[in-house]
Parts: structure tokens; C-alpha cells; sequence
């Protein structure tokens, strides 16, 4: 019975490990298309802000990232969101996949559809939904896909070096 246990608990420090890592790379992307992207010039006032929905991994990891950092002469904040109902502007959004599904995605991208918001998921499928990068693992690695029409649609322009990293 112990052994079991051992083996069950083994198990899940496993599981933790890899999720934090798997989101601490993705925190690394995410701050990275802040180099990669640019906004308009309205949007350059006032902090630079990367919402993530429902998960509290990649938003620890993103602050870890991004403290004392700035885009431009914006302090880059991280703001923790519980549901889709609670997004407000940002410049960032990371839906992740307990949160990505098809009716929150709607709920989300109806959200920030006048905005120059870049959506941002890990859920196969969401750049068919609005999402502009969509990451997913392959091989063990993450890896990004990329809608380029989605990225335009809310004002943004892409780096042309961020297409070398994507499918």
C-alpha cells in the first residue's frame, strides 16, 4: 500500500513539475511577443498589460519574467483573471485550455474585438475561434501556430521573425 502511495504521489510531483515548466517556457514566449508585436499608438500609454484567464502558473511565471521590466516607457502588469466575464482592456490575453473552449472563446473575443488585443491559447483548434498564437507540444517541445489575419484584424503588426518559430 505505501508503495502505491509512493508511486501515486511520484506521480503527481511529476506532473507538477512538468506544468511549471511547460509554463514558465510559455511565459518566455509570451514575453518575448511583446518584442515581436507592435501595438498602436494609442495603446503605448499607460501600463502594458497581459491578462491571463484561470491560470495561476503562467501568470506567477509571467510576473517572475516581467518585474521591475518595461515595453517602451509602459511598466509590463500582469493581471490574474478568474473567468472570461472578468477581462477588461489589455494588451495581452493567454486563455488557457480549461478556459479555451468554444463558447468562451466567443464570450472572449467579443470582448476585446475593438481592441488591439493580442489573444493568445493552448487549445488545438482556437485560432479557428479568434486566437492569434495558439501554442501546442510536438515532439515534447512547445511549439506556436500563428493566424497572421487574426493578428491584423485587432491592429496589430507582426515582427517577420516570429513566423520562423511558427507552423
Amino acid at each position: 500500500m505505501k508503495r502505491i502511495l509512493l508511486t501515486i504521489a511520484s506521480v503527481f510531483l511529476f506532473a507538477l513539475c512538468v506544468e511549471a515548466q511547460d509554463a514558465k517556457y510559455k511565459a518566455l514566449f509570451i514575453y518575448n511577443f511583446t518584442k515581436q508585436i507592435n501595438w498602436p499608438s494609442a495603446d503605448k500609454n499607460g501600463d502594458f498589460v497581459i491578462c491571463v484567464v484561470n491560470h495561476n502558473e503562467l501568470a506567477s511565471q509571467l510576473t517572475t519574467i516581467t518585474t521591475g521590466k518595461k515595453l517602451g516607457m509602459q511598466d509590463i502588469v500582469i493581471r490574474k483573471v478568474k473567468t472570461v466575464d472578468e477581462i477588461s482592456k489589455c494588451h495581452i490575453l493567454f486563455l488557457g485550455t480549461g478556459v479555451s473552449n468554444a463558447a468562451n472563446m466567443e464570450k472572449a473575443t467579443g470582448l476585446v474585438a475593438d481592441a488591439s488585443t493580442l489573444i493568445v491559447t493552448e487549445r488545438t483548434g482556437s485560432l479557428e475561434k479568434g486566437s492569434a498564437i495558439n501554442f501546442y507540444v510536438q515532439d515534447d517541445k512547445i511549439k506556436i501556430e500563428i493566424r497572421k489575419d487574426n493578428v491584423t484584424a485587432h491592429k496589430l503588426q507582426m515582427a517577420s521573425d516570429l513566423d520562423k518559430f511558427a507552423r
